[in-house]
């Protein structure tokens, strides 16, 4: 899949975070975030080992698939502060021109403190702005509350529910698919804005 822009992954500032396109050298740092089995319930395998999750950002810092069908565009998410710890990562992943999809996980330690809000929230602002895509679509397990709340929060309008194979148990499982216009976004914020100066979204580095 060609874009403009498919080789700019910006640098994306908000209010607490500092959101960098992922590389081979972030995988250090993540890999004990990630290596916590309550992370994966509703995803699919387990934690990876080091030399793999090397090897899967080395592959994820290209911004696309092998084929070129895909746009793989993955951040980093640190925190502003001397330190710059990692608390997890953001993923939109662009398989036709109309739609994206988001992904995003966020270590335990900081759960219940908005992150995931506010680092979503400005990687939707990016790709829309940048990528010229008509809709995001957020699919998540359902039993997964926090994610369907995520949704909800942001004005996903839900669309079907699907079944998605079955769980390590054997029972089947079942995902919600959520969606979201470009121009039901763009009034969103534009309804947001009046109350509040919201940074989330500043690009730098483009």
């Amino acid at each position: 899949m060609d874009s403009p822009n498919a080789s700019v992954r910006p640098l994306i500032i908000s209010t607490r975070l500092r959101i960098e396109p992922v590389e081979e050298r972030h995988a250090t740092a993540m890999f004990d975030l990630l290596d916590d089995p309550e992370l994966h319930r509703y995803l699919n395998g387990g934690p990876l080992s080091l030399e793999h999750l090397q090897k899967q950002y080395a592959l994820l810092s290209s911004g696309k698939s092998r084929d070129g069908t895909e746009l793989w565009l993955t951040w980093i998410m640190l925190q502003r502060s001397e330190q710059a710890n990692p608390v997890g990562y953001i993923q939109a992943t662009i398989r036709e021109p109309e739609q994206f999809f988001v992904a995003y996980v966020v270590g335990r330690d900081h759960w219940r403190e908005g992150l995931a809000k506010e680092a979503v929230t400005a990687m939707i602002d990016t790709v829309f702005e940048r990528y010229q895509v008509k809709r995001a679509i957020i699919e998540m397990d359902t039993r997964n509350l926090a994610s369907i709340g995520l949704a909800q929060a942001l004005e996903f309008r839900f669309v079907e529910t699907v079944r998605d194979g079955e769980d390590p148990d054997g029972a089947e499982a079942y995902e919600h698919v959520y969606e979201l216009k470009r121009a039901e976004w763009s009034a969103s914020r534009s309804r947001h804005s009046v109350s509040r100066n919201c940074r989330c979204g500043r690009m730098q580095g483009a």
